[in-house]
């Protein structure tokens, strides 16, 4: 791996990295392409782990998951913050998941930026007025 030797790692480093996000040693020697949307983004985050950083940043990291393997990435983020205190940038229009994970919520719009913990951004009134459009939220109910 490139930046196992950009960064002189040894290969015991990679394998740290791969069992913290739960990469089995047959996974790591799968081919990229053949790799679950889950098992992709757990290889993405073992590389930005490479070398110990103290922040990481996803920019809509589960766009292209269902919802199992949506659900186990933001539980391996969450570990990975409480654990190895790491600071997580989270780029995410699905604010149900910023509501529940997130400590500050940074909301941008042309002009109009607010910036708090989600209990205090996250209403109807402060989302309305900062991206200027009435706010619907979806309720799903199991009708059995």
């Amino acid at each position: 791996m490139a930046k196992t030797r950009l960064l002189k790692l040894p290969a015991q480093d990679v394998r740290l990295v791969a069992d913290r996000v739960g990469l089995t040693p047959e996974l790591l020697k799968t081919s990229i392409g053949t790799l679950s949307g889950g098992q992709f983004q757990k290889a993405l985050i073992a590389f930005a782990l490479l070398g110990d950083p103290n922040v990481l940043l996803f920019d809509e990291p589960m766009s292209s998951l269902d919802e199992l393997a949506e659900e186990r990435i933001y539980e391996l983020v969450r570990d990975l913050h409480r654990e190895h205190h790491l600071t997580v940038l989270l780029v995410s229009h699905d604010l149900s998941v910023v509501y529940e994970f997130a400590t500050k919520v940074l909301c941008l719009s042309k002009g109009k930026p607010c910036f708090g913990p989600p209990r205090e951004i996250l209403t109807p009134e402060i989302l309305e007025a900062v991206y200027s459009a009435p706010v619907k939220f979806y309720e799903h109910r199991h009708d059995h």
